[in-house]
């Protein structure tokens, strides 16, 4: 019996060592021949390969299409993963979508939710995106409610998929 991937199936002793070039190991159990032939590490199974091919693809991964308006036109990013932070799709972007106003650039707190630079407005899709946080109910109690800080704001919950348009710098 060759041991093949945690598989156990009977051979004929001789046709394996004529095809694998190796002496198998006999041993006899209730009058039947049984091989185990050693392989290397850098040998590879046919069953192993048989069945890597026969595996379903893999699930494609939940994403997102994010408009972004800008002052200088609209930005489409396709294929933002479901679960990301807002800002962090938007800054890693090529080229990044222009997030903050001038002082928002000298003087943003990186992510943190402290300073209220990151704002956007969501125009559609508000369904797809997390609720609001502490942080953007206490910088955000005097906006309406489409108004969100980009980096207190998830994309998805991880295995949904649509779209959102935002608007940067909202007056």
């Amino acid at each position: 019996m060759v041991l093949c991937c945690q598989l156990q199936t009977r051979f004929d002793a001789a046709s394996i060592a004529s095809a694998s070039g190796r002496q198998p190991a006999l041993n006899t159990t209730r009058n039947m021949s049984f091989v185990r032939l050693q392989r290397s590490r850098g040998d590879a199974c046919s069953c192993r390969r048989a069945m890597a091919d026969a595996s379903p693809a893999p699930a494609p991964e939940p994403e997102f299409t994010l408009r972004c308006q800008t002052a200088e036109g609209e930005r489409v990013l396709e294929h933002v993963m479901s679960g990301d932070i807002l800002r962090d799709a938007m800054r890693g972007a090529d080229p990044p979508v222009d997030l903050y106003t001038v002082w928002g650039k000298m003087m943003n707190c990186n992510g943190g939710g402290q300073c209220g630079t990151c704002i956007v407005e969501v125009v559609e899709g508000s369904g797809y995106l997390s609720e609001r946080s502490n942080a953007e109910d206490r910088k955000l109690k005097k906006k309406p409610e489409s108004y969100r800080l980009a980096c207190q704001t998830l994309i998805g919950d991880g295995d949904n998929s649509g779209s959102v348009t935002i608007k940067t710098k909202p007056p």
